[in-house]
C-alpha cells in the first residue's frame, strides 16, 4: 500500500506533464504515425546522409511540386488541390507531419488515383529538389535492374549522357562503321523513346539497358532533333569502342581520344603516350570530350600518367573533412611535354577529376566548354517500397582552388573557352588546342636556341 500510494502521484504528474507539452514538440519527440513509410525513410535518409545537409524546406517543397505534377497527371484539378503554403518552420518532423497531411488532402483531391504513385513521385521530387546528378530516385520496378550484371548483349554504338536533372538523354558520340551510324543517328539528338516507350524521365543506365539487346535483334529509337522528330530502326550489333591512341596531327603534336573510363584504358592511354613520344610527338592533346566517367581509379591512372606526385582533387564529406585523392606514382611518365585536355558540357565524373587534378598541378591546360559538374560519390539505399534512392555522400573539391565541382553551373571552367557549334563545320576546339601547342612548342625551341647561343 505504500508503494502504490507513492507512486500514484508520481504517474499522475507524468500524465500531466505530457499534456503540457505543445503540439508541434509533441511530433518532433514522439515516433511518427504517418502512412507514408516510403516518403519517411527518404526524407530522413536524405536529411541525416547527404552531404550537402538539406533543409525540411527544400525536400518537402520538392516532394510536394512532384505530388502535385503526379496528381494532375490523374485528373485532379487546380481548383480541387491545396492551394495555401506549408508553412514550414525547420523543424525536422513537425515539418514532415505537415507534408503528410497535406499529402493526405491531394489525395483525397484524386481518389482515383493510385495513392503509391503519388507518394513516389513526392519521392522522385525530393530526390530532384538536390538538383544535382548522383541524387536520384528508382521506383521498385526501376530498381530491380539496378547495379544487376548484364549478360552479353549488343547495342547501336552510341555513346549518351543525361546533360540535367530533367533533360532527356542526348546522344553524345556515334562510333563509325555501327547500326547507329548507317541509320543517321547524329551527336546531339535527345532520345525520347525505345520501341515506342518514353524514355524521357529515365536516367542514362537505364536507357542504355533497353537500347541493349540480342545480337541481330530490332530497336526503334525515337528522338528529338532541334524541333522536329525523328524514328530509327536499327538492328543490334556487336561493336568494339575505339580508343584513339598514337594519332599524330599536324606532324608533331599527338592527339589521344579518351571515350570512357572503363577497362584497361588507363594501360593503353600509358602505352598510346609511349608510343606517341617513340613516334617523334612533342605535345600532346588529351580529349576527354564527352567523356561519361566510370571507374575512379582509371580516372586517378590517367591523371598520374602527367602528374609526378600530388593530390588530384579532395573528397568532402557532409563533415567536411577533406580526403585528399593522390596520384598513383607508377604510371608517371618522366618526358613530359607540353599539353593541353579539351572538354566539353558532356565531360562527367572521371574525365572532370583527370582535368581538374593535371590543371592543378600544372602540369598542362584545359580547353573547350564548361565541363557536367556531375562528380561525386553516390549510395544506393533501399526504400519500403522496393524502390531505391541513391544519394551524394562526398563531392569533390578542387586540389588547387578548393572550388566545389559537383552540380549545376560548377564542373571545370576551361583555362581557355572555346565553342564547338553543334552543326559546325570543322573542329574549332581541336584548331586551337593545336595552335596553343604549336605556339609553345616554337617559343621553346627559340628559347633553347638562344640558350645554345649564349
Amino acid at each position: 500500500m505504500i508503494r502504490l500510494r507513492t507512486l500514484l502521484p508520481l504517474i499522475a504528474f507524468i500524465a500531466a506533464a505530457c499534456s503540457l507539452v505543445p503540439a508541434e514538440l509533441q511530433r518532433e519527440l514522439l515516433p511518427s504515425n504517418t502512412l507514408y513509410k516510403t516518403a519517411e525513410a527518404a526524407y530522413q535518409v536524405l536529411i541525416e546522409r547527404h552531404v550537402d545537409k538539406p533543409s525540411s524546406k527544400t525536400l518537402l517543397t520538392g516532394a510536394l511540386d512532384g505530388a502535385v505534377a503526379e496528381a494532375k497527371k490523374e485528373g485532379a484539378t487546380d481548383a480541387g488541390l491545396p492551394s495555401s503554403p506549408l508553412n514550414l518552420t525547420g523543424s525536422t518532423w513537425s515539418d514532415f507531419a505537415k507534408f503528410s497531411d497535406r499529402l493526405d488532402a491531394i489525395a483525397a483531391a484524386t481518389p482515383s488515383a493510385d495513392k503509391t504513385k503519388i507518394e513516389g513521385a513526392a519521392v522522385d521530387g525530393m530526390a530532384k529538389s538536390m538538383n544535382e546528378c548522383h541524387t536520384y530516385y528508382l521506383d521498385p520496378t526501376r530498381a530491380k535492374s539496378f547495379n544487376q550484371p548484364q549478360p552479353p548483349v549488343s547495342g547501336i554504338g552510341v555513346q549518351i549522357n543525361k546533360p540535367a536533372v530533367d533533360a532527356p538523354i542526348e546522344v553524345v558520340r556515334v562510333y563509325p562503321g555501327t547500326p547507329a551510324e548507317r541509320a543517321g543517328l547524329k551527336e546531339g539528338d535527345k532520345i525520347v523513346t525505345v520501341d515506342g516507350q518514353d524514355v524521357t524521365n529515365l536516367q542514362t543506365e537505364e536507357v542504355a539497358n533497353k537500347v541493349r539487346g540480342a545480337e541481330g535483334t530490332p530497336v526503334t529509337i525515337g528522338v528529338l532533333r532541334g524541333q522536329a522528330s525523328y524514328s530509327y530502326t536499327m538492328n543490334r550489333a556487336r561493336f568494339a569502342v575505339p580508343l584513339e591512341t598514337d594519332t599524330l596531327i599536324e606532324g608533331n603534336i599527338g592527339r589521344i581520344v579518351v571515350p570512357q573510363l572503363v577497362g584497361a584504358v588507363a594501360d593503353e592511354v600509358s602505352a598510346a603516350v609511349k608510343r606517341l613520344d617513340a613516334g617523334g610527338a612533342d605535345a600532346i592533346v588529351l580529349d576527354l570530350r564527352s567523356d561519361p566517367g566510370g571507374d575512379l581509379s582509371a580516372a586517378v591512372d590517367i591523371a598520374s600518367i602527367f602528374v609526378r606526385q600530388g593530390t588530384l582533387v579532395y573528397q568532402t564529406g557532409r563533415d567536411g573533412n577533406r580526403t585528399p585523392l593522390d596520384v598513383n606514382k607508377r604510371f608517371y611518365f618522366p618526358k613530359q611535354k607540353p599539353l593541353v585536355v579539351l572538354v566539353n558540357h558532356n565531360s562527367a565524373s572521371g574525365a572532370e577529376i583527370i582535368a581538374a587534378g593535371i590543371r592543378a598541378n600544372d602540369a598542362g591546360i584545359v580547353m573547350g566548354t564548361q565541363t557536367a559538374g556531375c562528380v561525386g560519390t553516390g549510395q544506393p539505399r533501399d526504400l519500403p517500397n522496393g524502390g531505391l534512392l541513391l544519394v551524394t555522400i562526398t563531392k569533390i573539391q578542387d586540389a588547387k582552388t578548393g572550388a566545389e565541382l559537383n552540380g549545376p553551373t560548377r564542373g571545370i571552367v576551361p583555362d581557355q573557352v572555346i565553342d564547338q557549334p553543334t552543326g559546325a563545320q570543322g573542329d574549332s576546339q581541336l584548331d586551337a588546342a593545336v595552335a596553343f601547342l604549336k605556339a609553345k612548342i616554337a617559343r621553346s625551341s627559340s628559347s633553347l636556341e638562344l640558350q645554345l647561343a649564349a
